[in-house]
């Protein structure tokens, strides 16, 4: 989907501006609730790729030595 100069986030990034804009036009109801469930998945892709949230396995062998 994206390039070499594209990163997941800007991918997103711009994903979520489609998907806002396309609410903001007239849509069948079962058309707007995908959107809004692809806007959704998207602002939680957002949020992992600013925040990632552990796996729990990184750090464990540390944990279990001290």
């Amino acid at each position: 989907m994206g390039d070499e100069f594209t990163t997941p986030r800007e991918i997103a990034e711009l994903n979520i501006e489609h998907f806002s804009r396309l609410l903001r036009t007239p849509l069948d109801d079962p058309t707007r609730k995908t959107v809004e469930r692809l806007l959704a998945d998207e602002k939680a892709k957002l949020a992992d790729l600013q925040d990632p949230k552990p796996t729990g396995t990184e750090g464990s062998s540390e944990r279990l030595r001290r």
